[in-house]
């Protein structure tokens, strides 16, 4: 990216949606334009599961007014994200066909994890997560986002269907059973509570972070008689005086609370149900204080852009990203840790220093990364057929950073480490994209390499010296003990091992002595 340019961005949320346009010069960004559409998408389909006529038009609109001004101001890049409503709503391909003949604009509908590194990368921007552990929190209007993060690296990321449009529509019209909104909304956070407390189990969290326009607003209200104090260059309030300004707002009629709390009419509604989860969520925590660090998921998606991370598999602080996710799950299902980073490191030789022959680039290298430490996960289960396992526990998993199409691949790619290796006759194979096949299958010859080489998992071989030859790949393994050490098993774990290799790249891989 040069140095002066101008960047579009949509966020599309279950609520409303963002537009904005930001110029970078010398480093610095600049604000040009911002505006928020209360577009609720999220109560349709919370409801009917599609989004309706009038809506889809709406929105073709407001993307078509978007690239006008985007052209006006001659941005050069466009990016343009949705969130909860449009990974529920069915017709979802209609509009994301209807905006890019529009406005030519391209909607990427992102999962919850890939919502979690953007939300990560929007607060560091406001506030260090270097030190210590730090839960993130961003309640939108379809689902909640709940996020770890222990000394910067982000290890855990999960998302609950707790959004306050989505508990809203939920929940409205059930007052007849005699118990108040609030009363029903405690009631069935209740009810989640033991999914969520699994996840603060043994935590101490050294700061609370909250994220989103409900508790923006909250804040201010609060504000107004009780001044936030500063914690980590950020505001912080006291989870107490936010639960009393919860106390009165849910006793104001919606029209009074517009009138007399002056807020906006599609935040009137829902900055109780989401207001509640935050509080009910820092409680779980065992904290009494709230950190607001007014940013969202769209400040984020500007970092990614500005720091170059479009191809995000490129740069190293997402990489580490997607391996500190790996290992935390393979920590859950207790995985041989030694032979998994034994592994890794044999994969990242075998890939690095044959780049003539597989002509894969840092996205690649990654996935490759990420399978090398999962792909034993599946032990967990049973140690028979433990790769099919392994498939089923990684597509079963949010992984930060990667998309529901990567960890696909991520998971196969353990499938693949071991026994058969990909067969036509595998209808989830086939059913990958030609490029995905084709990545597949080169990915794995290189993880039953790695694998191979640490047949007895002890780590005997710490690293490899690769030699293209003619008609072989020489691999000269770097010892970690006794240079006199036998590499029998691992010879014979090349050879049998290193047929999907030969197959693919018309090199027998060889196993030298040391």
């Amino acid at each position: 990216m040069s140095s002066d340019t101008r960047i579009g961005i949509v966020d599309m949320g279950s609520n409303a949606i963002r537009f904005l346009v930001a110029e970078v010069r010398s480093g610095a960004t600049a604000m040009l334009e911002s505006h928020r559409l209360p577009m609720r998408l999220g109560r349709d389909v919370f409801h009917t599961g599609q989004i309706p006529e009038a809506t889809l038009a709406d929105v073709v609109d407001a993307f078509r007014r978007f690239r006008a001004t985007c052209d006006r101001l001659q941005v050069s890049t466009v990016r343009a994200i949705a969130t909860s409503a449009m990974r529920d709503a069915r017709n979802r391909d209609l509009l994301v066909d209807r905006v890019r003949d529009a406005a030519g604009i391209e909607i990427e509908v992102i999962s919850g994890t890939q919502e979690a590194y953007l939300l990560k990368l929007a607060v560091e921007t406001r506030c260090d997560l270097q030190k210590g552990r730090s839960l993130l929190v961003d309640i939108g209007g379809g689902s909640v986002e709940l996020v770890v993060v222990e000394n910067g690296n982000v290890v855990s990321a999960d998302s609950y269907r707790l959004g306050a449009l989505r508990m809203l529509e939920a929940l409205n019209g059930s007052e007849a059973s005699g118990e108040t909104f609030v009363e029903l909304l405690h009631k069935h956070l209740k009810s989640l509570e033991h999914r969520i407390a699994d996840r603060f189990e043994s935590l101490r969290i050294d700061r609370y972070i909250a994220v989103g326009g409900n508790v923006e607003s909250l804040t201010d209200l609060v504000a107004l008689h009780t001044p936030a104090r500063r914690q980590d260059g950020i505001e912080s309030h006291a989870l107490a005086d936010l639960r009393t300004e919860l106390d009165d707002l849910a006793r104001l009629p919606l029209a009074e609370r517009i009138d007399k709390r002056g807020l906006k009419p599609d935040r009137a509604d829902t900055i109780v149900p989401a207001g509640i989860v935050y509080v009910h969520l820092g409680q779980l925590a065992g904290t009494d204080r709230v950190l607001v660090p007014r940013v969202g998921i769209k400040d984020g998606l500007l970092v990614e852009i500005v720091q170059g991370h479009r191809e995000a598999f490129a740069a190293e602080d997402h990489v580490d990203v997607v391996l500190s996710s790996c290992r935390a799950m393979g920590r859950r299902f207790h995985i041989e840790s030694g032979h998994a980073e034994a592994v890794l490191t044999l994969a990242r030789h075998l890939f690095d220093q044959t780049k003539e022959l597989h002509g894969l680039g840092g996205r690649a290298r990654v996935l490759l990364e990420a399978a090398a430490l999962l792909h034993d996960v599946g032990v967990a289960i049973n140690n028979d057929g433990h790769h099919k396992h392994s498939q089923y526990l990684i597509q079963a998993s949010e992984l930060v950073g990667l998309t529901d199409e990567e960890r696909s691949i991520v998971a196969m790619l353990a499938r693949y480490h071991r026994k058969s290796p990909p067969l036509r006759e595998h209808e989830e194979f086939m059913a990958l994209r030609r490029r995905d096949r084709t990545l597949v299958e080169r990915l794995a010859a290189y993880l039953r390499l790695a694998d191979a080489l640490d047949r007895q998992h002890s780590g005997v071989v710490r690293g490899v010296s690769v030699k293209i030859r003619e008609e072989t790949v020489e691999l000269r393994p770097i010892l970690a003990g006794d240079p006199r050490t036998r590499l029998t098993l691992e010879a014979k774990a090349v050879e049998e091992k290193g047929a999907l290799f030969a197959q693919l790249f018309g090199r027998r891989p060889v196993l030298l002595p040391p």
